[in-house]
C-alpha cells in the first residue's frame, strides 16, 4: 500500500491515451488508487492496515466505485475552482464513462497487486489464500515493521517483482505529467 501513486496509474495509462473518449484519466486514476482508500478507511477503523475489502472483486464495483465517484467529485469541484480546466478530468465525463474508468482502474490495481504480493484476494470475504503462489514466491528474505501494520512487511521476490512495476509504472505515468 505505500506506493499507490503513480505506479498504479502509470500501468494503466496507455487505455486513456490510446482511448480518450473511452476512458476518463482522472477516473482511472482514481479508480486505481481507490481499493487502497478503501483498505485504509477499513484499516482505520480495525486498528491496523492490510489489505481486504478493497481489494477484493466484489469490493472493486461495491466500495471502490462509490468512494471513487465522491473522491472525482471532489478533485473536479477543487480543480474548477482554481481554474484548472486545462487537468485531465477537469470536465466531466458521462456517468457511464466514469464508472467504467474507475472500475477498469481498481480491476487493474488488483492485478498489479496479486502479481505483486503474496496472496489472494479477489473473492474476500468468502474466501482467501494467503498461500496461493509456491513457496519459493512466498519466500522471506527478510522482514520490515512498517507503522499501523499488525505483522511486519515480507521482502522476498514478490516484493522485487512489486519494485519493479512500480518503476515501470512511474515512468509511464511521466508522458501523463508533461500533458
Amino acid at each position: 500500500m505505500p506506493l499507490a501513486f503513480p505506479s498504479h496509474q502509470g500501468l494503466i495509462a496507455p487505455l486513456w491515451r490510446r482511448w480518450p473518449h473511452r476512458f476518463d484519466a482522472l477516473a482511472c486514476c482514481v479508480g486505481a488508487a481507490a481499493p487502497d482508500i478503501v483498505d485504509a478507511l477499513v484499516g482505520i477503523a480495525r486498528g491496523h492496515l492490510g489489505q481486504g475489502y478493497g481489494h477484493s472483486l466484489i469490493g472493486l464495483f461495491a466500495l471502490c466505485v462509490p468512494l471513487g465517484l465522491v473522491v472525482n467529485a471532489g478533485i473536479r469541484a477543487t480543480a474548477l475552482r482554481f481554474g484548472w480546466k486545462r487537468i485531465h478530468g477537469a470536465t466531466k465525463p458521462s456517468l457511464a464513462i466514469e464508472v467504467w474508468s474507475l472500475w477498469v482502474g481498481a480491476l487493474s490495481h488488483a492485478v498489479f497487486d496479486f502479481i505483486s504480493h503474496e496472496n489472494f484476494l479477489w473473492l474476500y470475504p468468502w474466501y482467501e489464500n494467503r498461500e496461493f503462489f509456491p513457496l519459493w514466491w512466498r519466500e522471506r528474505w527478510l522482514e520490515v515493521a512498517l507503522p499501523f501494520y499488525a505483522a511486519p512487511y515480507p521482502i522476498g521476490p514478490h516484493f522485487a517483482v512489486w519494485m519493479i512495476l512500480n518503476v515501470v509504472g512511474a515512468l509511464m505515468f511521466l508522458p501523463s505529467l508533461k500533458r
